[in-house]
């Protein structure tokens, strides 16, 4: 089943000592089934693991969501089993969609209500062959106004990966690339970005592609040598006003928070294997030099680290890492970090698809705690935890969501250890867009139950970032938000979905005071034939801003048809 790929539980990650990669960090080997990993890799790790418990498959986690063209959840329940993959697969698809608002800017003061469509054509393609594998989902969205045609505007959208066998069990070729639009101003909600005005609009588009050499040593060591090119653009077009929430005559051109960059990276890795039995051990060097402007002119990462894992009892391993790093970002003040690394910490492996790990050490030149955790919870219900701190930027985040995520089915980024989708990570911009770096600190949980024909899923996220370091001519504030969703999706018939969803978040700036947003939607998806599906949806958003007395309430209703060839 292809939505089955979700599922695969990380075999191949048990050698990287539990370790969830950072940013720049190397591609997974070919077979690894952990973040970074391609569908069909998983797909068939996920195979044999059934097989393994007699063909019963884990219902533990979600089915795929599809995500829809505004960020809410569009799902359904657990569909039947798919046609067999074939090596080349591509499925064009043709999406209208008409908009009524009632407040098309989000104002609180200069309400401007328009009718709107949105035609977004679309292609999936997926490859399977013995030497190509990936996935790429590219969707353009073109919007036409009815009154605002200064609104008018086109999105890209797309999020793509593949690994090429340029030589069979020895030299690779891993390509990945993502776009998506996100608010400058911040203060929508995670999962919701549903009107949007022109001037707060910014495009960020990344790509990476590495090359490298996998030499095995039969069961007593892996080792991986590669070459990693990044770029990273984010840019907002005419540079535009871009007010800050709850400022009236104050703002920041998206000039003052766009950054590019291109970085050039060298790694290798050796992991040992099964022949250390309780015993694995991990050695890396990752040197990465960044062409950019503002904090990224002229910056450099380098790390070099030991990490040993040993396993006490069945299911139970300790952790601890040594090694030493360097870093400089310029700004102001410029920052120049060159300190020994370390981290104490362990994994606990409860089952086959349940695991947590716990580390605690100093890197980027702080000491910090990092939590990984994903736990299933009987045959229905997973709960899962991440917390971790690292210093970054926007456009930095950009970059690390290519080495961290890997994609479902639909070409939507998902999270691996968790198993879960990600949401679109540069739309619904909870806390504003800047270019200095930052002290990034980030949590999130989710319980996720599943059954024959419900879904729920409660979520809640807390991220915090506090600058560091201010690009000349740029603008840094701190920023603390913290959001709470939960999705049900029923199935009303076998043709028909009805999918509600809330959300309830609060936002502190040091520049635009503290808000809350509220939004709520209501979507009926039915499907006309095989390929061929009506949506309907009934949403509103609130944003409230304190201090300010400003509030802004934006209803709308959608009505969509979905065409996939």
């Amino acid at each position: 089943m292809a939505e089955q790929a979700l599922r695969a539980r990380p075999l191949a990650l048990l050698l990287a000592l539990g370790a969830t990669p950072a940013l720049g960090a190397s591609p997974p080997l070919p077979d690894a089934t952990g973040p970074g990993s391609l569908p069909s890799v998983r797909a068939a790790a996920e195979a044999r693991a059934t097989a393994e418990r007699g063909g019963l498959a884990d219902t533990s986690v979600a089915p795929p969501i599809r995500l829809g063209q505004f960020g809410y959840p569009i799902t359904g329940v657990p569909s039947a089993p798919a046609e067999p993959s074939r090596a080349w697969e591509i499925r064009p698809s043709l999406s209208v969609q008409a908009v009524a608002t009632d407040n098309l800017r989000q104002s609180s003061n200069r309400k401007s209500g328009d009718v709107f469509t949105t035609i977004e054509p679309g292609v999936a393609i997926s490859a399977d062959t013995a030497r190509l594998q990936g996935v790429l989902s590219y969707a353009p969205s073109a919007r036409f106004h009815a009154e605002n045609r200064n609104e008018d505007r086109l999105d890209h959208n797309f999020n793509g990966q593949a690994l090429a066998s340029l030589v069979p069990g020895r030299v690779y070729l891993d390509v990945r690339g993502a776009s998506s639009v996100q608010s400058v101003t911040g203060g929508f909600a995670p999962e919701s970005n549903a009107v949007a005005e022109e001037g707060d609009r910014l495009q960020t588009t990344s790509f990476q592609v590495s090359p490298y050499i996998v030499q095995r040593f039969g069961d007593t060591a892996t080792a991986q040598i590669g070459y990693a090119f990044q770029s990273v653009d984010q840019s907002g077009g005419d540079g535009a006003l871009a007010l800050q929430p709850g400022l009236a005559g104050q703002g920041l051109r998206r000039g003052d928070v766009t950054q590019s960059f291109t970085a050039h990276q060298g790694y290798a890795v050796v992991r040992t294997g099964p022949d250390f039995g309780r015993l694995a051990m991990e050695g890396r060097l990752e040197a990465t030099s960044y062409i950019g402007d503002g904090v990224l002119d002229g910056a450099y990462r380098r790390i070099g680290t030991v990490e040993a894992r040993y396993a006490i009892l069945r299911g139970v391993a300790l952790l601890v890492e040594g090694g030493y790093e360097q870093q400089r970002f310029a700004g102001t003040p410029g920052i120049d970090i060159s300190e020994p690394v370390w981290a104490v910490g362990a994994r606990f492996d409860f089952s086959e698809s349940s695991r947590m790990t716990v580390r605690y050490g100093r890197r980027d030149g702080f000491n910090s705690l990092s939590v990984d955790a994903s736990i299933a919870v009987g045959g229905r219900t997973r709960v899962s935890a991440r917390y971790g701190e690292k210093l970054s930027s926007s456009a930095l985040d950009a970059a690390d969501l290519l080495s961290t995520t890997s994609l479902d089915q639909f070409g939507n980024p998902i999270d691996l250890s968790t198993g879960l989708p990600v949401v679109r990570p540069f739309s619904g911009s909870f806390l504003g867009t800047q270019n200095s770096l930052s002290r990034v600190r980030s949590a999130s949980a989710a319980i996720v139950q599943t059954w024959p024909r419900d879904i729920f899923a409660l979520t809640v996220t807390q991220e915090e970032r506090t600058p560091v370091s201010v690009a000349q001519g740029g603008t840094a504030f701190a920023q603390r938000g913290t959001s709470g969703s939960f999705t049900w999706s029923h199935a009303l018939t076998p043709a028909t979905d009805a999918i509600a969803f809330l959300q309830y978040g609060r936002s502190s700036s040091d520049l635009g005071g503290d808000g809350t947003t509220m939004s709520a939607s209501l979507t009926f998806v039915h499907q006309l034939r095989e390929r061929t599906a009506l949506t309907l949806q009934l949403a509103s958003s609130r944003r409230e801003t304190a201090g300010s007395n400003q509030t802004a309430t934006q209803n709308y209703i959608l009505i969509g048809l979905r065409q996939t060839f």
